[in-house]
């Protein structure tokens, strides 16, 4: 499988990360935005959309948008008659999944990057809004974490995965997330807990964290 990618990319980890826990090998393809590799035409016959993460399998079926890759694999590699255990078949338990899933993608993830980006554009944050926004996501994420162990059930879901992502993103802009207690704690399970997290996002943060300054208050 190509996994067409960006090494400073939340929706690109996740699906390194669950590539991990399942064990499998991708061949990575990392995409040059500066340079406009999205723009050539052999990827966009690939993606029309020109993003990352694309997953090519190889019998000409790509897919792109990171949730919808995170369900893919999970469901293409079960074995027959089982299920697995980051993506259980329960419907109820799928219907939490994919709604944290939505969040992350429709709420947290955009009011993140809204929050993060003007770093690397102007060298600052984003607004006192744009924090705000961050924390009234960060309120609805520590509702669910009071509910279940993890953000859809008591066990690991590609949920954690895509969600544990979006916030990792926000250690590397310097969000003080410590009065989120349930937040901060599952995070920092997460950390220990996903197989591949150092190699992935964290060996990456001291060369990323040169072009991020260090707001005086946050």
């Amino acid at each position: 499988m190509d996994l067409y990618y960006m090494p400073i990319s939340p929706p690109c980890w996740s699906i390194l990360l669950l590539g991990r826990q399942l064990d499998l090998t991708f061949n990575l393809k990392e995409i040059d935005f500066k340079a406009e590799e999205h723009k050539k035409p052999e990827f966009l016959k690939i993606n029309p959309a020109h993003t990352v993460p694309t997953l090519a399998v190889g019998d000409g079926y790509a897919l792109s948008e990171s949730r919808a890759i995170l369900v893919y694999l999970v469901e293409s590699l079960k074995t027959e008659g089982q299920e697995n255990s980051l993506y259980p078949r329960d419907a109820k338990t799928r219907g939490l999944i994919h709604n944290r899933l939505d969040f992350d993608l429709g709420t947290l993830y955009q009011r993140i990057i809204a929050y993060c980006s003007p770093q690397w554009k102007s060298g600052s944050m984003g607004t006192e809004e744009n924090r705000t926004k961050v924390q009234d996501a960060f309120e609805l994420l520590e509702v669910f974490l009071s509910k279940t162990k993890y953000v859809a059930a008591d066990q690991l879901t590609i949920a954690d995965i895509s969600l544990f992502v979006s916030v990792s993103l926000l250690d590397l802009c310097y969000f003080d997330r410590s009065g989120y207690g349930k937040v901060a704690a599952w995070h920092d399970v997460l950390k220990k807990e996903l197989v591949g997290y150092e190699d992935v996002i964290a060996k990456g943060f001291p060369e990323w964290r040169k072009h991020v300054t260090k707001p005086e208050t946050n």
